[in-house]
């Protein structure tokens, strides 16, 4: 593995020493590939160390990913969802 992706999931990892391990790590990884916007066909062609030098790009760049990828959902978005029906 590249090194420096090494030596930031090692930095990462100290960091989320006190979080719960994930019952289903596979299924977490591929919601987090969603979340950024890969999708299946971009998994077919990327290997493991590109998706997470991608992880560390987008993390990186906004430091509250975990605190911004939920959010309630607003009366625009439940209308727009019900639209679609």
């Amino acid at each position: 593995m590249d090194e420096k992706v090494y030596e930031k999931l090692e930095e990462i990892n100290k960091e989320n020493k006190n979080k719960k391990e994930s019952l289903f790590p596979e299924h977490e990884f591929l919601v987090s590939c969603l979340r950024i916007g890969l999708k299946l066909e971009d998994l077919k062609i990327l290997t493991y160390v590109d998706i997470l030098k991608i992880f560390i790009s987008f993390c990186d760049k906004d430091e509250n990913y975990e605190k911004n990828s939920e959010r309630k959902a607003t009366q625009k978005d439940i209308d727009a969802l019900v639209a679609r029906m």
